[in-house]
C-alpha cells in the first residue's frame, strides 16, 4: 500500500448509502478542511454499487471535489483492527489522522498511531468499557485532541482523566448558505401552525409528543424521514425520506420546530442535533426538551422555549403561548437565526484546525506538511468510484482457526486503491 501524503486522513464508519447524520457530518467536515487548503483523504466502509459518491455529494449539496476511498475492512463486525493492520503504511504517511468513533481511535492507538477524535456518544463509551481506555490514551498523548459534542460529555471525559487542555467541545454544524432563501418566519401563520420534524422518529425522539400535538385543534404535524415506531399515527402526516438538500424547503413550509427528545435516548448526554441548527438557520421558533445537553444550545426564552420532555400538556401549552404571543415567537425566531451563524460547518472545521494546530506532534516535518498551502499538492478529485472488485468481505462462515475473520491474499498485501483520480 502506498503511503498517504494527505494533510488529514479521516477514517469514518458510515457507508455513503446510509445518509445518516454522522455521514453528512464526515463529508461536510472533509469538504470544509479542503476549503481551508488541507489535502484530505476520507476513508469509509465499502458501499453499495447502486449509489455513487457523486450522487451522495449532490444529495447533500457538497460541490467540493473530495478524495473519498472505501474499504470493506472498515466494517464494524471486524472491529476495525484489520483495516489498521492492512493499511498501516498508508496511515503512517498522513500528517494528521482523524476519526469520530472510539473503536477506530483505539484501534489506531493500539497500532502506535496518534489520532484526533470526536466523541459523539459518551454514554455508550462508558457502557462498553471504552471510557477509561480513551482517557488513558489521551493522558499518554496518543490521542491528541478530544472533541466531545457537549459540555456535559466534556466534563465526563475530564473527570475520568482526560487532559482538559486538549478537550474541546465541538457541536454539530449547518450549511448556512442553504437557508439564505428560506421564506422568513410569518407570525400570522400561527393561527394554524404547521409543525415539521425531519429525521428519525421513535419514542425516544418524542413520537408520543408529536401524536398528542397533532390532535390539538388547529395544529398540523408532518414527520419527514425514517420512522421506527409501529403504532398508529392518527392525524400525523408521514413523508418518506428526503435528501438533505431538500430540507430547507420543508422548513420554509413550517411555522414551529419541536425537538421533543426523551431522557431514554441513548446518546442524550452528548446530544448536538443537526436538525436543531437547521431550524435555527431557517429562523423558526423552537420548542425543545429541557435536558442538560439542550440547555447548552438553547437560551430559554431567548433562542427557544424549554419544556419538560415527557409532559404532553407542557408542549401544547408552549405551542399555544407562541400562538397567543406572536411578538415572542418572532423574537425567538430572529434570535435563533442569529445564533445559527456560530454553527456553520466552516466555523466548525476552523475550530478543529485551530485546536489541532496547538497540539505538538512527534514528527516536525509532518507539521510543516500539514501547513502547506493547497497548491503545494495535486488537487484531489474523487468524483467517481470504480468497482470494488477484489475487496469483498468474506462470508461469515469463512473464519480462521482462531475465529478471526479471514483476510484474502489481496487484503493482506494492502488491498485496492478504490478512488479514481482524474
Amino acid at each position: 500500500m502506498v503511503r498517504s501524503d494527505a494533510d488529514i486522513l479521516y477514517v469514518g464508519r458510515s457507508r455513503i448509502d446510509g445518509m445518516r447524520p454522522n455521514l453528512i457530518s464526515s463529508l461536510r467536515t472533509a469538504a470544509e478542511f479542503q476549503k481551508f487548503g488541507r489535502r484530505v483523504e476520507l476513508w469509509l466502509p465499502a458501499w453499495s454499487r447502486r449509489l455513487g459518491l457523486q450522487e451522495t455529494l449532490d444529495q447533500i449539496g457538497i460541490d467540493v471535489p473530495l478524495d473519498v476511498r472505501q474499504s470493506r475492512l472498515l466494517h464494524p463486525r471486524l472491529r476495525f483492527h484489520p483495516f489498521v493492520r492492512v493499511q498501516r503504511r498508508m496511515l503512517a504517511g498522513a500528517a494528521v489522522r482523524y476519526c469520530r468513533d472510539p473503536r477506530i481511535g483505539l484501534s489506531l492507538v493500539a497500532a502506535g498511531f496518534d489520532v484526533h477524535m470526536e466523541v459523539h456518544d459518551i454514554g455508550s463509551m462508558r457502557a462498553q468499557g471504552m471510557l477509561a481506555k480513551v482517557t488513558d490514551a489521551h493522558r499518554a498523548g496518543r490521542l491528541g485532541m478530544l472533541f466531545p459534542t457537549s459540555e456535559l460529555a466534556a466534563s465526563v471525559l475530564v473527570e475520568a482523566g482526560a487532559d482538559p487542555q486538549r478537550t474541546h467541545v465541538l457541536r454539530a454544524g449547518v450549511a448556512l448558505e442553504a437557508y439564505v432563501g428560506v421564506t422568513p418566519f410569518d407570525p400570522t401563520r400561527l393561527a394554524e401552525p404547521r409543525i415539521v420534524h425531519i429525521g428519525r422518529i421513535n419514542e425516544a425522539h418524542g413520537l408520543r409528543i408529536f401524536e398528542a400535538v397533532a390532535r390539538h385543534p388547529g395544529v398540523s404535524v408532518t414527520l419527514v424521514g425514517a420512522r421506527d415506531a409501529t403504532t398508529a399515527m392518527g392525524s400525523v402526516r408521514l413523508v418518506p425520506f428526503v435528501p438533505p438538500r431538500e430540507v430547507p424547503s420543508w422548513y420554509a413550509n413550517s411555522d414551529i420546530a419541536l425537538m421533543p427528545y426523551q431522557r431514554e435516548l441513548g446518546h442524550i448526554d452528548s446530544l448536538s442535533p443537526v436538525k436543531l441548527f437547521e431550524a435555527m438557520a431557517a429562523g423558526r421558533p423552537i420548542i425543545a426538551s429541557d435536558l442538560p445537553a439542550l440547555r447548552e444550545l438553547i437560551d430559554d426564552e431567548r433562542t427557544g422555549l424549554l419544556v419538560p420532555p415527557e409532559n404532553v400538556d407542557a408542549w401544547i401549552a408552549a405551542i399555544d403561548r407562541l400562538r397567543d404571543d406572536r411578538a415572542l415567537a418572532a423574537s425567538l425566531a430572529e434570535a435563533a437565526r442569529s445564533e445559527a451563524k456560530k454553527h456553520s460547518w466552516r466555523a466548525r472545521a476552523e475550530r478543529i484546525l485551530e485546536a489541532i494546530g496547538r497540539v505538538r506532534v512527534r514528527d516536525p516535518g509532518r507539521v510543516e506538511a500539514a501547513r502547506q498551502p493547497f497548491g503545494a499538492h495535486d488537487a484531489p478529485c474523487a468524483r467517481s468510484v470504480p468497482s470494488v472488485k477484489g475487496c469483498d468481505l468474506p462470508p461469515r462462515r469463512m473464519r480462521t482457526p482462531t475465529g478471526r475473520p479471514h483476510l484474502s491474499a489481496r487484503d493482506r498485501r494492502g488491498g485496492d486503491r478504490l478512488t479514481e483520480r482524474r
